[in-house]
């Protein structure tokens, strides 16, 4: 299980609230990383990649407002498209009107208010648990022949995935052959042997044929990537990708993965 002090949890908000307040501090106190959010998907967002848990706080008037109302679908929805862990907190009287108002909610836990923090805390710890078997660090070999973008991507991956890196594809294929791998991420472009001549020798060897890879490219052409993708890797991401689009690409790969399973 994953230590209280590495997961963090984001408190979303539509006010400044003593309530909200005392579940910061209790969550604190239990050494949970902890900010506070103000109920705009943007910022919700940029923190979405280093946050495991996310509680929804609902005052009672949120239905009250379509804006507001608009703005519940949204965070929902981009929860669930990252596969986060959600908790509602809210009215008891509001809890069927908002499960109508915004259907998704009701793959989530709601907790209700006045709030029993010792249950809370003990739904907390509980979808940490789920959390962390559902997201057990997939085993990611970054083959590319520049070591700075390599050691840029394993930083951005860092504490989501078990990123190792090969500089070159003969390195990348030497490491196969003694630790296995969940996902390649293969530099399209590289010189003495590039990907394609490697994604060739991984498909012929039986103990790498079924590892899956993505091809990294630095060229965004329709016809550069006709090529790419004729080759049959399970996807291409491109080079000039930002850390959110990579993890979000990397996210649903393994979704698909998981689904097929």
């Amino acid at each position: 299980m994953m230590s209280a002090e590495n997961t963090k949890i984001a408190i979303i908000t539509y006010q400044f609230s003593v309530v909200v307040k005392s579940i910061e501090n209790v969550l604190k106190k239990k050494e949970y990383d902890v900010v506070t959010l103000n109920d705009n998907v943007e910022e919700l967002k940029k923190c979405m990649f280093d946050t495991g848990i996310f509680v929804l706080y609902l005052p009672d008037d949120v239905l009250d407002d379509k804006k507001k109302v608009s703005n519940l679908l949204l965070i929902s929805d981009t929860l669930k498209d990252n596969s986060k862990s959600l908790i509602l907190i809210g009215s008891d009287k509001n809890h069927d009107d908002c499960l109508k108002s915004v259907p998704t909610f009701s793959s989530y836990p709601w907790v209700d208010r006045p709030i029993d923090m010792n249950n809370f805390i003990s739904l907390v710890e509980e979808q940490e648990n789920k959390m962390n078997e559902a997201q057990a660090l997939k085993k990611i070999l970054v083959i590319d022949d520049d070591p700075f973008f390599a050691k840029m991507v394993s930083g951005w991956l860092k504490g989501l995935y078990d990123v190792t890196t090969a500089e070159g594809g003969m390195q990348g294929i030497t490491y196969l052959t003694r630790n296995k791998i969940d996902l390649i991420l293969l530099d399209y472009e590289m010189p003495v042997v590039d990907g394609p001549k490697i994604l060739e020798m991984l498909r012929a060897d039986e103990e790498t044929k079924d590892i899956p890879v993505i091809f990294l490219t630095g060229i965004g052409t329709k016809e550069s990537i006709a090529r790419v993708m004729g080759l049959k890797p399970q996807g291409y991401i491109l080079k000039t990708a930002s850390r959110e689009e990579l993890i979000s690409n990397l996210i649903a790969f393994f979704d698909k993965q998981k689904a097929l399973s």
